[in-house]
This record gives C-alpha cells, sequence and structure tokens, in this order.
C-alpha cells in the first residue's frame, strides 16, 4: 500500500545576478550601496510558486564582501545567510559590518509583482484536478502550461528575460508521453522535458502521457537575462542549457539523499528515546520496590525476634509479619521491566548507530562528487567541454562584431543613395539581430561563471559538515558500547528480581502456615530470627545495586 506521496508542484527560481544595483519587481527601488562601501553589490531574486503558478513568496538575496556595509531596500524582514554578524534595518536602510571575503543577506520582499503569469492545470480523462487531487491517480494526464506577460508589472523584465522551464516525469509511471514543444532527454528512468521561453514571447503548451499511480517532482523554471526582442532559433545553445540543467538535478538527488539518512537518524533517534523512557520508569519501580522490600524485611525481622521473646504477642507479631510479606508481594509483583523492553534499548541504538555511519558515508560521497570540477567533467562525458564552450562563445562575439564593423561600413557608403535605401534598411536589421546575438552568447558565459560560483561556494561548506559527522560518529560508536554494557547488566538483574519474587511468594505461603500452627513453630521461628540477618545483608546489597543502577542509567542517557 502507498504510505506517501509527493502531488505535483511548481518552483519559479529566477537568478537575477547583476552589480551594484538592481530593480525589485515591486514598485520600490531595490538596492544599492552606500559611498562609504568598498565592495561591490550582486543581487539575486528568488520567487517561489505553489502547484498552479500562483506566486508564494519573494525574497533578494544580497551578496557583498568584507566592509561596512550599507545597502537599501524595502523588506519586510532581513537575515544574515552565511554568517553571524548582526544586521540592522532602519525604514529602507539595512547596515552591517563584516571581515568574511563574501557574505549574503535575505530580506523578504512583500506584494512584489511576477513579470510574467504562470499557469499550470492538471486533467485526468478530460477532468480537472488541483495538484493534490491528481497525485495517486491513473488514466490519461494532460498538463495545459501557459506563460504571458503580467501587465501589472513595470519595467522591461518580460522583454529582457529568457526562461527555461523544465518538466521531469518517471517513466514507471509514465508512458506514451507526448510534448511538442519540448526538447526531450532520458535521464536515467525519467524523461525531462526542457522548453525554452525568448524574452518578449509566451508559451501555450501542453504535455500529455498515461499515467499509473500518478506523481511528479517540482517543475523548475529559471530566468536568464539576454535583453533579446526577437526571435533566435539556437538549437546549439539550448541543448548545452539543457546540460546545465541535467547537472542540477544531479545536485538535487545528492541532497535527497542527504536528507534521506537525516530522517533515519531522526526516527532512531525517537525510539532511543521512547526505550530509554520506558527503561528508566521500570528502574525507578524496581528501585522502589526494593526499597519497599527493604522496609518489609526489617518489619519481619523484628516480628521474629518479638515472637521468641514474647510468646503472648506470637499471634499478633505473625499477623503484621503476614501482612508485611503481602506488601512486598506486591510491590515486587508491580515492576514490569521485562528483557524485551531492554533489548529495545540495545536495538534503537544499533539503528542510531547505522543511521548516523549512513548519514556520514552520504556526505561524504557528496563531498567528493560535489564541486564546478566535477561538473565541468560531466559535462565533458556528455560531449561538452566548457571551457571550449566560453572560449568559442568569445571567439563569436569577436567575429560578429568584425562583422557589424564590415557592416556598418558598407552601410556608411550607401546611405542617402535612394536607389540602394532597401539594401541600407537591410543591412541595419542585420546588424541589429547580429548585436542581440553577441548579447546573448555574452549571457552564455556570465551563466557558466554564475554557476562556477555557485558551485564552488557550496563545496567549499561541506568539508565542516563531514568533519562534524565524522565526529558524532565516533562519539556515538563509543555510547552503543556502553548501551550493550548496561543492557547486559539490566538483564541479569531481572534474572535475579525473577527468583527473588518465587522465594516471597513461598515465604507468604509459609507465613500463613506459621498463623496457623504458632504454638507448635515457636522453636523453628526463633531459628528462623537467627537466620533472617543473612537475607537483610542480600537485601542491602540489592538496594544498593538497584539505586547504583537507576543512576548509571540516568547518566548514560
Amino acid at each position: 500500500m502507498k504510505t506517501a506521496k509527493r502531488t505535483a508542484s511548481a518552483l519559479l527560481s529566477a537568478a537575477l545576478l547583476l552589480g551594484n544595483a538592481m530593480p525589485a519587481f515591486a514598485d520600490a527601488e531595490q538596492a544599492g550601496t552606500d559611498e562609504n562601501t568598498s565592495s561591490a553589490k550582486e543581487e539575486v531574486i528568488y520567487i517561489n510558486l505553489d502547484a498552479g503558478g500562483g506566486t508564494k513568496d519573494v525574497y533578494a538575496v544580497n551578496i557583498f564582501g568584507a566592509g561596512d556595509i550599507t545597502d537599501y531596500g524595502y523588506y519586510s524582514s532581513v537575515r544574515m545567510l552565511n554568517s553571524n554578524d548582526e544586521i540592522t534595518q532602519d525604514g529602507d536602510r539595512i547596515t552591517f559590518s563584516t571581515t568574511r571575503s563574501k557574505v549574503y543577506y535575505q530580506g523578504t520582499m512583500e506584494d512584489a509583482e511576477v513579470p510574467w503569469d504562470i499557469s499550470i492545470r492538471y486533467f485526468l480523462d478530460g477532468t480537472e484536478y488541483s495538484a493534490g487531487e491528481i497525485a495517486g491517480r491513473s488514466g490519461e494526464l494532460e498538463i495545459r502550461f501557459q506563460i504571458t506577460k503580467n501587465e501589472e508589472c513595470a519595467g522591461s523584465f518580460y522583454d529582457d528575460y529568457a526562461l527555461q522551464a523544465t518538466f521531469t516525469l518517471d517513466t514507471e509511471r509514465c508512458s506514451d508521453i507526448s510534448a511538442p514543444d519540448a526538447t526531450v532527454a532520458n535521464v536515467g528512468n525519467d524523461k525531462q522535458l526542457t522548453y525554452t521561453i525568448l524574452p518578449g514571447e509566451g508559451i501555450d503548451t501542453v504535455i500529455t502521457a498515461d499515467v499509473e499511480d500518478f506523481e511528479m517532482v517540482a517543475a523548475a523554471i529559471n530566468g536568464i537575462h539576454l535583453n533579446l526582442s526577437v526571435e533566435v532559433d539556437d538549437a546549439e545553445l539550448r541543448d548545452k542549457v539543457n546540460d546545465i540543467i541535467d547537472a542540477t538535478v544531479e545536485l538535487d538527488d545528492g541532497a535527497r539523499e542527504l536528507y534521506d539518512g537525516s530522517t533515519e537518524l531522526l526516527d532512531g533517534s525517537g525510539e532511543l528515546v521512547d526505550g530509554a523512557s520506558s527503561l528508566h520508569s521500570g528502574i525507578a519501580e524496581l528501585d522502589n520496590g526494593v526499597a519497599t522490600l527493604q522496609s518489609g524485611m526489617v518489619t519481619v525481622q523484628d516480628g521474629l525476634y518479638s515472637l521468641t521473646s514474647q510468646s503472648s504477642a506470637l499471634i499478633s507479631g505473625s499477623e503484621e509479619l503476614l501482612g508485611a510479606l503481602t506488601q512486598i508481594q506486591s510491590a515486587v509483583s508491580a515492576i514490569s521491566v521485562n528483557t524485551e523492553e531492554i533489548a529495545a534499548l540495545a536495538t534503537a541504538s544499533g539503528q542510531i548507530s547505522q543511521a548516523i555511519s549512513a548519514l556520514y558515508d552520504g556526505a561524504a560521497t557528496l563531498q567528493a562528487n560535489l564541486g564546478y570540477a566535477q561538473y565541468k567533467a560531466l559535462m565533458e562525458q556528455n560531449g561538452l567541454d566548457i571551457d571550449t564552450l566560453k572560449a568559442g562563445n568569445t571567439q563569436a562575439v569577436s567575429d560578429l562584431q568584425g562583422l557589424i564593423a564590415s557592416l556598418q561600413s558598407t552601410l556608411s557608403q550607401i546611405s542617402g543613395v535612394p536607389e540602394m535605401e532597401e539594401q541600407a534598411a537591410q543591412l541595419r536589421a542585420q546588424i541589429v539581430q547580429l548585436q542581440q546575438i553577441i548579447t546573448l552568447l555574452e549571457g552564455n558565459n556570465a551563466a557558466i561563471g554564475g554557476t562556477e560560483t555557485y558551485l564552488n561556494n557550496i563545496s567549499a561548506q561541506l568539508p565542516a559538515l563531514t568533519e562534524g559527522l565524522q565526529t558524532l560518529k565516533t562519539q556515538y560508536e563509543k555510547l552503543d558500547v556502553a548501551i550493550g554494557q548496561l543492557v547486559t547488566t539490566l538483564t541479569g538483574m531481572l534474572d535475579e528480581l525473577s527468583t527473588l519474587a518465587d522465594g516471597i511468594d513461598q515465604l507468604v505461603a509459609g507465613c500463613s502456615e506459621l498463623c496457623d500452627g504458632i504454638w507448635a513453630y515457636t522453636d523453628g521461628v526463633a531459628q528462623l530470627a537467627a537466620g533472617y540477618s543473612q537475607v537483610m545483608d542480600g537485601v542491602s546489597s540489592l538496594a544498593e545495586g538497584s539505586r547504583g543502577a537507576a543512576v548509571r542509567l540516568e547518566r548514560a542517557v
């Protein structure tokens, strides 16, 4: 039976990597640096969408170098992301000081307008469902994906930014997949559908498939600053962008494995707490029962001595003896700790140790495979040399600039000649198109540089995580050994407790017979009183051992 489903969802991450000042998607101006700040500013805007394309959260991540920073922006709240430096917000003025070479702070933006109206609708067998309702269903699936311009958003973002949208379908759940406007790629068991929406253009398309027990990971929509408003059919560029998206999917898979290891650790910790709590409660009951036993045995001993010295009070004393023994018998019977509960403690501890080890292995694997160098190697395995691509883009820009210069020279020669006016108009249109292609190539190189910075920053943080997990793994292995020793000790104590309970039951039965024939057993009672000191010594030892075990358990837990 299926125990959990991931509903279809969408995430728009619009990455706007620009220097110093950056206007936001709200009405107010968003950012700038003070003249006393020597550090240049970078800003990235992130927009989270719900499964239908509606805006949920908008926030800016601002990036600075070391120094006394003064920034401006209308945010509902701000917080530092990679340092403990104090940050102060006074209206639209944000200030902080840092010695870090690169520092990030996040500002949450309220009532921001997104440049695009994004709609994702889900239909099954002709009936429309929400993302939550369609999860787990089977039939003929239709996803209607539409992007249009948001007329309420000021500025030229719609005409300056291209969008890359990616949908991922599991081929074990989806068959006969059709996406006419997408670039389709196989990524393991998944079909990856990628759409490229140029600046100034929207999209209205449909994805169809036959699905069984349907679920889908989040769709991703990335914004790229291209500043294009003409149609550019560049299949090779789209293929290379798809390679970058594939690498991002692999990074997401590694993060999911790390999250799964953390979940196993949390589950094992809960079992340890529950087992330890139950065991601690049982030990407390055992200690109270032994204390009651010790108190009752003192009463028994006093009664026996009184019986030998005062025969007239023998009957009364024997009744007190029987009552005390019955109280002891009830206290011992009330102790509920058993071997299964003690074994649960050892099992839970072992599960936690395994989960920590798995978490450490996952973090070490992620550290070894995450970085810009590994990303370049992966791209090279897929036939794309990043350095060659950047160099090729740079050379293409230079060649296009030379061609533009040549066309401009020809244009200057024929301008003003009436019979050459049509040729002059064609030359001007070609020059504009070539300049826009140059902007596209330069934007591609900027995207590659941003990817390098992003991956290097992430990989730099992983060694500290791995070292911390190694320390946790080593320390818990020691704790696991101590818990194993404690379990062995407690198991032995339970065996002794069982023997004690049997002895008390026999003593209660014998005391009843004593009350019936007290005069006949006067000599036997005297002998019993003489030997009772040994029983008292054993009970005292048991009481001390019980209290010591309770203290050791409390310290261990």
